[in-house]
C-alpha cells in the first residue's frame, strides 16, 4: 500500500513505496528550525508526484538539499549522502529524507518510534 505526504497546500506530493517504521529527530540547526522529522529512503524508492512550489536550499554545500513549498512553507524532503555507509568519502550516494510531519495518515506519524541523533555535534 503506498503511503502519501503532501504539503499543506498540496503543491508538492510524495508517495512512498512503503511506510516509514522509524522516524529521525536531528538536533542540527536546520532540522531543528525547519522542523523536520525524517523517515530515510533510498534516494530512488519515493515517487514525486508533483513539486509545483518546491524550492531548494543548500546552506552549506550542494550535497545538502532542503526542500520546502515556497507557497505553504511545509519542509517537505531532503536528499543528502549516505552517512550510515561505510564509505562516507563517496557523495554520489545519496538518500532521501521525507518529512513525515507531512505525512497524509496522522495516525501513522504519531506512532512511529523517534530516534534522536546529536546533528549539531556531529558534523
Amino acid at each position: 500500500m503506498t503511503t502519501i505526504a503532501t504539503c499543506y497546500c498540496g503543491g508538492t506530493r510524495i508517495e512512498l513505496p512503503e511506510a516509514p517504521t522509524e522516524a529521525t529527530q536531528c538536533t542540527c540547526t536546520w532540522c531543528t528550525k525547519s522542523g523536520g522529522l525524517w523517515a530515510y529512503y533510498d534516494v530512488t524508492a519515493p515517487r514525486i508526484v508533483s513539486d509545483t512550489y518546491g524550492a531548494v536550499y543548500s546552506p552549506v554545500s550542494p550535497l545538502h538539499e532542503h526542500h520546502f513549498c515556497t507557497r505553504c512553507g511545509c519542509t517537505t524532503y531532503g536528499v543528502s549522502p549516505d552517512y550510515s555507509l561505510e564509505d562516507t568519502a563517496v557523495p554520489e550516494r545519496k538518500k532521501m529524507a521525507i518529512n513525515v510531519k507531512i505525512l497524509d495518515d496522522y495516525d501513522l506519524m504519531q506512532s512511529l518510534p523517534v530516534n534522536v541523533i546529536d546533528g549539531r555535534n556531529l558534523w
